[in-house]
């Protein structure tokens, strides 16, 4: 009987495929780092993609922004299976959102959707290829004197894949994906008096406003409070009082 149940489960497992891992969901913003969980702990980088499978666990603040348009907030200690969360599964924006005109808040009524998954990306790499040297090799100089053809053929020997030219990603063209950066300085600031806020900028530099900081926004375009945060926004003497949920665009 045992064997029978053995053999059972066996042919069960290799009828049902192996689920992918697509990408649902992207790491907007962290006050510290959102860890993926397996037989290895290791940070995930802000802007990073995260599939249904992915295991995460905050350290921090953290939001998630499903490609489906919804926000998720996960607080120090939250360990989650991103394919299990509501906001993973559904298209809607559940949290009002506003324009910031003046220095007054105008409510958004049906606007258009945001192209989230564009803003995110995949793990990149350099590949080998890319960062080789063109100088012949001892190698190249061998084969050049000691095969036929040899010095006519000097540097002509087969090209490795991917790009021969491909700078590393340090002096690559900037790219615009949700990144960690510092928001830049400006005469607007943010007074955090509860909890913690989520700040975006225009060149998509993502930052955690934490309680009792006072914040120079620079670029900042978007602002994102949670339920329970509050604020007080001050430009140019002036100030406005912002209670969430909300999300607020400021220009």
């Amino acid at each position: 009987m045992t064997l029978l149940r053995a053999v059972a489960v066996l042919l069960l497992t290799a009828g049902c495929p192996k689920p992918q891992n697509t990408p649902v969901c992207g790491l907007h913003s962290a006050a510290a780092p959102l860890l993926m969980q397996g037989e290895v702990e290791r940070p995930v980088a802000v802007g990073s993609r995260l599939g249904l499978t992915d295991r995460v666990k905050a350290q921090g603040p953290t939001l998630l922004e499903c490609f489906g348009g919804a926000l998720r907030v996960l607080e120090k200690g939250d360990a989650v299976v991103i394919g299990e969360l509501v906001e993973a599964r559904i298209e809607a924006v559940a949290v009002d959102r506003y324009v910031l005109e003046g220095l007054k808040l105008k409510k958004l009524e049906n606007a258009a959707a945001v192209a989230v998954q564009a803003r995110y990306t995949d793990t990149r790499f350099t590949p080998a290829s890319a960062l080789a040297s063109n100088e012949p090799t001892t190698s190249d100089y061998l084969r050049a004197f000691f095969t036929p053809d040899g010095l006519a053929t000097l540097g002509a020997g087969p090209k490795a894949e991917g790009p021969s030219t491909l700078p590393p990603p340090s002096r690559r063209v900037a790219v615009p994906n949700v990144h960690a950066g510092p928001l830049g300085s400006s005469l607007r600031r943010l007074e955090v008096e509860d909890e913690f806020i989520f700040a975006e900028t225009d060149d998509l530099a993502t930052a955690v406003l934490l309680e009792d900081g006072i914040y120079d926004l620079g670029r900042t375009v978007r602002l994102y409070l949670p339920d329970g945060a509050e604020a007080t926004l001050v430009d140019e003497g002036q100030k406005l009082e912002l209670e969430g949920p909300m999300d607020v665009r400021l220009r």
